[in-house]
C-alpha cells in the first residue's frame, strides 16, 4: 500500500503542472477568440470592392506619388450597435500608407461609398484591406478582400547611366589586362584546354547547382530570391575576377582565357538553364533575356583584350608605362565599378535579412572549395586551381542585375537587386582576407612559370 500511495503522489505531481498549463492555454485561447470575432458574426457577410469596378486588384504606384482610390464597403446587415466603425488599413506602412475611419453611422441601405487615399512611401509589396471593430465587446474582424498595392521605385537619371558607365568601367579594365596578355601562353591554354574547361564546368554545372541547392533550403519561401540568387551564380566573373588574381599571383592568362569563354557561352548556357528550370523557380513569370546587351558585352569584351593586346605590340613603351600602374589602377577602376554599383542601389540594403546574407555568403565559399577540388581531381597545378577557384568564386553583381531588371516587373526587380550585390560584395571581401592571410603567412609567391609576375614581365619587355 505504501508503494501504491508512493505512486499516487508521484502521479498527482506530474499531472498537476501539465493540467494548470493546459488551463493557461484554454483560458488564453478564448481570450483571443473573445478579442477577434469569427467573419460576420458581428455585421454579416460583408464586403468590400476597391476601384471602379470588381476587377480592379492591383494598385501600382511611385514612390512619393499619391492615388484616389474608390472605395464600397456592401452587404452590410442592420444593427442597433451604433458604436460599430470601420477602419481601412495598409499590411505594411513603411511601403504605403492609407487610413480612414468609417462610422456605421455613414452607412446608408447597407451600402458605404467613397474614396481613399493612398500615398507610395518606399519601393515594395503590401495589401490595403478593411477591419471592422466593436468598442462594447473590444471585438473586430477583418473583411476577406485586399488589395494588392505595388510601389515603384522614382527613375532617376543615375539608374539609365549606370549600365553604360558600368560597361565603360568593365572595358577598361580588359583593356589594361589586354596589355599584360601573353599570346604564346594563351595558345598553349587553348592547345590543352583542361583549364577553361573546368572553368565551365565549375560556372555552368557546379555554381547552378549550389545556387538551386541553397536558395531550395534556406530561401524556400521566397521563389524570387531564389531566382535573383541563380542568375548570380549563371553569371560569368567580370574583370574583377582577374584583378584579383593579379594580386594573388595566380594564372592571369588562363583567368582571361576563361573569362572571355565563360562570357561567350553565357549565350548558350543562360536560355538553356533558365528553360530548364526557370519555371520551376518563378513559373508565373514570362523569361524576356536581353540577349542584346549580352552581345554587346561579349564583343566589347574581346574587342578591349584585343585593343590591349595591340597596344603592347605597336606601342610597348606606353604599356610599359600601364604595367607600371597596373595595380593602383586596377583597384581604382575596382572601387569605381562597385562603388557605382553600390551608391546607385543603395536602397536595396533595406531588404536584407540573415538568410539571405547566409546564401551569399555560402555560394563563393562552396564554389571555391568545389571547383579547386574538381581542378586537383585533374591534375592542375595549385596556381591554376587558385585561379579557376577564384574565377568562379569571385561573383559578378553588373550582368545579374541587368538580367532581373529585364526579366522582373517593378517593384519586384529592385526587391531582389539585393542578392547579386551582396553576393559581390561578399565574395570580394573574402578575397581580400585571403590575399590578407597569404601575405600574412608568405604564401602569396611565385609558385611556378605560370604565375604572374610584375618583375619578370617588366624584365622580358
Amino acid at each position: 500500500m505504501k508503494v501504491k500511495t508512493s505512486k499516487s503522489a508521484s502521479a498527482n505531481r506530474l499531472t498537476t503542472p501539465c493540467i494548470t498549463l493546459l488551463l493557461v492555454i484554454t483560458i488564453i485561447g478564448k481570450f483571443n477568440l473573445a478579442q477577434a470575432d469569427d467573419y460576420g458574426s458581428l455585421l454579416g457577410a460583408w464586403r468590400v470592392n476597391y476601384g471602379h469596378n470588381e476587377n480592379f486588384k492591383e494598385l501600382r504606384m511611385w514612390t512619393s506619388d499619391r492615388e484616389t482610390v474608390p472605395l464600397v464597403i456592401y452587404n452590410i446587415t442592420q444593427t442597433n450597435n451604433m458604436d460599430l466603425y470601420f477602419e481601412i488599413h495598409m499590411e505594411n506602412p513603411k511601403i504605403a500608407q492609407a487610413s480612414k475611419l468609417i462610422n456605421i453611422t455613414e452607412v446608408q441601405d447597407g451600402t458605404w461609398q467613397g474614396d481613399i487615399q493612398v500615398e507610395g512611401i518606399h519601393f515594395g509589396l503590401t495589401k490595403l484591406y478593411a477591419t471592422l471593430y466593436d468598442p462594447r465587446s473590444g471585438g473586430k474582424e477583418r473583411g476577406p478582400d485586399t488589395l494588392e498595392v505595388m510601389v515603384k521605385r522614382s527613375k532617376s537619371v543615375s539608374d539609365e547611366t549606370f549600365t553604360y558607365t558600368a560597361a565603360s568601367i568593365a572595358l577598361l579594365m580588359f583593356v589594361n589586362l589586354g596589355t599584360v596578355l601573353d599570346l604564346k601562353r594563351v595558345v598553349t591554354i587553348f592547345s590543352r584546354p583542361i583549364g577553361p574547361l573546368v572553368g565551365f564546368c565549375a560556372r555552368y554545372i557546379i555554381m547552378p547547382a549550389l545556387a538551386i541547392g541553397l536558395g531550395a533550403l534556406m530561401l524556400r519561401d521566397d521563389k524570387g530570391l531564389q531566382l535573383a540568387l541563380f542568375f548570380t551564380a549563371l553569371a560569368p566573373s567580370g574583370g574583377i575576377a582577374n584583378i584579383c588574381n593579379v594580386f594573388l599571383k595566380g594564372n592571369l592568362n588562363l583567368s582571361l582565357a576563361t573569362t572571355t569563354v565563360n562570357s561567350i557561352l553565357v549565350l548558350g548556357m543562360l536560355p538553356m538553364w533558365v528553360y530548364l528550370v526557370g519555371p520551376a523557380l518563378y513559373e508565373t513569370q514570362e523569361f524576356d533575356l536581353p540577349f542584346v546587351d549580352l552581345i554587346v558585352s561579349c564583343v566589347g569584351l574581346c574587342m578591349a583584350l584585343i585593343v590591349g593586346v595591340l597596344l603592347r605590340m605597336f606601342i610597348p613603351k606606353t604599356t610599359r608605362f600601364i604595367f607600371r600602374f597596373l595595380k593602383p589602377l586596377s583597384i581604382i577602376l575596382s572601387l569605381c565599378l562597385v562603388g557605382l554599383t553600390v551608391g546607385i542601389n543603395y536602397f536595396v540594403f533595406q531588404k536584407m535579412t540573415f538568410m539571405i546574407f547566409l546564401c551569399c555568403f555560402c555560394l563563393p565559399v562552396l564554389g571555391y572549395g568545389l571547383s579547386f577540388a574538381l581542378s586537383k581531381l585533374l591534375c592542375r597545378t595549385a596556381t591554376d586551381s587558385m585561379t579557376i577557384s577564384i574565377e568562379t568564386s569571385v561573383l559578378n553583381m553588373t550582368m545579374p542585375i541587368v538580367l532581373l531588371k529585364n526579366t522582373m516587373d517593378q517593384p519586384m526587380a529592385d526587391m531582389l537587386i539585393v542578392v547579386p550585390i551582396t553576393a559581390a560584395l561578399v565574395s570580394l571581401c573574402l578575397v581580400v582576407a585571403f590575399y590578407i592571410v597569404r601575405r600574412i603567412l608568405g604564401w602569396n609567391t611565385t609558385n611556378d612559370s605560370e604565375c604572374f609576375d610584375e618583375k619578370a614581365f617588366l624584365i622580358e619587355d
